[in-house]
């Protein structure tokens, strides 16, 4: 018999999402669990990497925020930390001048401290920055759409699936992606707002409520875009799900949550370890990560109450044929 050539590794064929994969073996077995998770990830991996660079395309404007944040633009100015400083100058602008007020101004008045003036240019990119909220819900249409299908075992082209997702749904992830990133936005400045304040008990409960909400709505968001992506819902509906959802599925949400969890302090870690890798691996691979864990998650639990109570052992609607999106929990 011919021996079989082994294929030689291409680094740039992992980029390639119209490649053939390996596929699935015949009769086998299918169940999103806890251990073949790793065996469908893996296989998964080089399409994560495609997706996860769509999605970063969608949401470049967050590029200019980093150079904001960076300072770049920005104008340092020393000042001195004492604020009898301040009262000294006022004194030598007037004319008090003599030893006195020099001696003083020489111990008090030395430069320590230091503040970043904010940039026009700052400013305007942080105005361009602004603009992602326009694209948030599109970024994260697609990239459920990509890795459900991923996850089904079904043909994924990342590039024209993402683009034909977005224009499906184009108005709805629009609405839903406005909503989405202002709760963000919101839950996350509470935090911070409550941290600063948590020596006072009210404000130290209310940070506890605070990252309970978090974590409930890291939840959520893992069934609100596949289920936008796959039934006719209206907005309020998808977010009422969404949230019926996190409770009903609690075992896999706590372990698809702790997965997720693990995968931002890998990233973290390596953003303290080197720098660089930290700051990019988000932009090529944490974020289709976290989307893939949370789906794997959140997606059979969908299917189990949304779509096979409508569908025989054999896959054919019981009833007459429908749309593919189907409206269950809110009914």
């Amino acid at each position: 018999m011919e021996e079989k050539k082994k294929k030689k590794f291409n680094l740039f064929d992992m980029f390639n999402s119209q490649r053939i994969g390996r596929g699935v073996e015949k009769g086998e077995v299918k169940e999103p669990t806890f251990k073949n998770f790793f065996k469908y990830f893996g296989r998964s991996f080089s399409k994560l990497l495609n997706i996860n660079l769509m999605f970063t395309l969608f949401c470049v404007p967050l590029f200019f925020a980093l150079f904001a944040i960076a300072g770049y633009f920005d104008q340092t100015v020393s000042a001195a930390v004492d604020p009898t400083a301040s009262v000294l100058n006022g004194l030598i602008i007037n004319g008090q001048i003599n030893p006195l007020t020099m001696t003083l101004y020489g111990v008090y008045g030395i430069k320590t401290g230091s503040a970043s003036q904010i940039s026009v240019m700052s400013l305007v990119f942080y105005g361009i920055a602004a603009l992602t909220v326009f694209t948030w819900g599109y970024a994260n249409s697609g990239l459920a759409y990509t890795i459900r299908n991923l996850q089904k075992g079904e043909p994924v082209f990342v590039w024209s699936d993402y683009f034909r997702t977005v224009k499906k749904n184009a108005v709805q992830a629009l609405i839903v992606g406005l909503i989405d990133i202002t709760v963000i936005a919101l839950l996350f400045y509470n935090l911070r707002f409550y941290s600063y304040n948590s020596s006072k008990t009210v404000f130290f409960m209310l940070y506890v409520a605070t990252v309970i909400m978090i974590l409930m709505y890291a939840v959520m968001r893992t069934y609100l875009y596949p289920m936008l992506v796959t039934f006719d819902l209206s907005t309020l509906k998808l977010f009422k799900n969404a949230l019926i959802f996190t409770f009903i599925g609690l075992k896999r949400n706590v372990v698809g949550l702790i997965g997720m969890a693990l995968a931002v302090a890998l990233n973290a870690l390596l953003f303290w370890a080197f720098m660089p890798l930290g700051i990019i691996l988000p932009f090529v691979l944490t974020v289709a990560v976290c989307g893939y864990i949370g789906i794997y998650a959140a997606y059979p639990k969908i299917k189990e109450v949304m779509i096979d109570p409508y569908y025989d052992e054999y896959g054919n609607p019981k009833e007459e044929k429908e749309e593919e999106k189907t409206e269950v929990l809110s009914e």
